[in-house]
């Protein structure tokens, strides 16, 4: 199976104000479009057909809807970061990327992709983002000190990620070894010369063999190549049951990037975060005391997988030649981040603990004297 697939894609959608003509924006924890300018708010329509659809992965090409990154909106061109290289598709002007900070520049693409088919609308506003980014920045000790000030100044910026989740019903044949656990008694002489004895601890090894079955649902894969997988990892859980069918007004007023991981090597990384699940069944059915796994073959049988967009805020800000970003999972509030380390902050810190442990040597020395 192959696809057309176009760069990391984020797009920026706009529906104009019926009272003042403005960008109406999508308001976090609602229903409703808003303007920002004169208060006029209208309803986000839903289609009849609520359900999420979830695709044969064999299928996919077939069953997917796709399309061009600038048929997405109306006037939308795409724009392409000149630092960390994510693509974006916008319908005014964009001069930053939100993922690293830097410069974008016009950039036209003709490839297809693959449309969501849902979505998590934004349930937190930029306030309360911005006030988990200061709380974070206190608990770090070893941040720099202008950390603090540079999060009072920076932006969020409210961005949908791309994601995959994948459906398998997995059959994993291996060979293993048992570990049970037995006790032997030992003679032994202590300090005084005096013989003793003890309890070892000894495991007896035996082959095993087998196959198990574990089934899979939703697991989720971030399809964005703009952010390292631990920092968005870190989000989670996600609340998907409240998943919404996709509705370009959710997107109102933010950015949604397009995936830059495709349908094929996102299942990689799917079975990647299934290995451990697969291997702990794995133990459990060869029991004993201590196990180990020596070969695994997985099979995996009736895979499908959705696409939809989950929201986060992201601030990306720079110290020194680095980027470093801090996340939101728009949701719940969970926070992940990158933050630069202060080597006068760090080496004060040794120094200080150098001269509490040779005051504790004096008094030490002074008492035993």
């Amino acid at each position: 199976m192959s696809e057309e697939l176009a760069p990391t894609v984020p797009q920026k959608h706009e529906f104009p104000c019926g009272a003042c003509g403005a960008a109406l924006e999508f308001k976090p924890g609602s229903d409703r479009l808003e303007c920002p300018y004169c208060g006029h708010s209208q309803a986000i329509t839903q289609r009849g057909d609520q359900l999420i659809a979830e695709y044969s992965f064999e299928n996919a090409l077939k069953e997917a809807r796709t399309q061009r990154p600038s048929e997405v909106m109306l006037n939308g061109h795409e724009v392409r970061c000149t630092g960390c290289g994510a693509s974006s598709v916008v319908a005014g002007q964009a001069a930053r990327c939100p993922f690293c900070d830097a410069p974008v520049v016009v950039e036209e693409s003709k490839d297809l992709v693959i449309v969501p088919e849902s979505v998590l609308p934004f349930k937190l506003d930029a306030k309360v983002a911005k006030a988990r980014f200061r709380d974070w920045v206190k608990s770090r000790w070893f941040a720099p000190s202008d950390l603090a000030r540079r999060a009072e100044l920076a932006g969020m910026d409210g961005v949908y990620l791309p994601y995959w989740t994948y459906d398998s019903a997995t059959s994993t044949g291996y060979s293993g070894l048992r570990g049970d656990h037995y006790y032997v008694t030992e003679s032994y002489r202590d300090q005084q010369g005096n013989t003793r004895t003890r309890q070892v601890q000894k495991t007896r090894w035996s082959p095993r063999s087998g196959r198990v079955q574990v089934n899979f649902d939703d697991v989720l894969v971030c399809a964005s190549k703009s952010l390292p997988r631990p920092l968005v990892e870190g989000l989670e859980p996600w609340d998907l049951g409240a998943l919404a069918r996709y509705e370009a007004s959710y997107l109102s007023g933010f950015v949604a990037e397009r995936y830059g991981i495709d349908l094929q090597a996102g299942f990689r990384v799917a079975e990647e975060r299934m290995t451990p699940q697969i291997r702990a069944a794995i133990c459990r059915d060869i029991g004993g005391d201590v196990q180990q796994v020596l070969s695994m073959d997985v099979a995996h049988s009736r895979v499908k997988w959705k696409h939809f967009l989950l929201p986060l805020w992201i601030s990306s800000y720079r110290h020194g030649a680095k980027v470093y970003r801090f996340l939101v999972n728009a949701r719940t509030g969970e926070a992940n981040g990158e933050r630069p380390y202060s080597a006068i902050k760090i080496t004060l810190a040794v120094l200080v603990g150098l001269a509490v442990a040779y005051g504790i040597y004096l008094v030490v020395q002074s008492q035993g004297g």
